[in-house]
């Protein structure tokens, strides 16, 4: 791809991420989308396809950086209180600093429950965010009390699944941030 098509393809991108996370999937029309990203609509076909691809490229886009960053960050991870007190404080750091991502991760995991396209990616999302906190569950947290009942896949799912909830209430309380508050519960069930 030629570099002035990977830009349009980036504005196309950005201007997706920016109208879908404020707005919702439903509300955000391709011409939206086009003129938000200074593209003619043909651009966003001739990238995407559709409305549907658009969106899909865009979850790609922001899995790619968020197993890519969770994965850096917990390189520095050393021990099973490292990990818990790693997850409780990243998980508040992203809700807040990332809301937007947390509500495009909304859109997509409803999307998810009526479209075979969108339910198909959103599996390859969790399923590699699970596998990474997993691997870190089996390194450093093999001696907590949960690893005495359950596998680090199940606890690896119950983590990743408190914290979606979490921040589905912070955002559906409008942004609210005692619901935060919940997550340091996260250290109390896992310890």
């Amino acid at each position: 791809m030629h570099t002035e098509e990977k830009d349009t393809s980036k504005r196309i991108l950005e201007a997706a991420l920016n109208l879908i996370s404020q707005n919702g999937y439903a509300q955000v029309s391709m011409r939206d989308i086009a003129q938000e990203a200074g593209v003619a609509i043909s651009q966003i076909s001739y990238h995407y396809k559709n409305k549907e691809g658009l969106f899909i490229a865009l979850i790609r886009q922001l899995k790619e950086s968020f197993v890519g960053d969770i994965r850096e960050k917990m390189e520095g991870i050393s021990s099973s209180d490292g990990f818990i007190d790693f997850i409780c404080e990243y998980s508040k750091e992203s809700i807040v600093k990332d809301s937007d991502i947390h509500r495009l991760r909304l859109e997509f995991s409803n999307l998810a429950m009526s479209s075979e396209p969108f339910r198909a990616e959103f599996s390859v999302l969790v399923g590699e965010l699970t596998e990474v906190v997993a691997s870190y569950v089996a390194r450093y947290a093999s001696n907590l009390e949960i690893m005495k009942t359950h596998t680090p896949v199940q606890t690896a799912n119950f983590i990743i699944a408190f914290v979606l909830g979490v921040s589905t209430q912070y955002l559906a309380e409008g942004k609210n941030a005692r619901a935060l508050e919940t997550i340091d519960i996260l250290r109390a069930i896992v310890r």
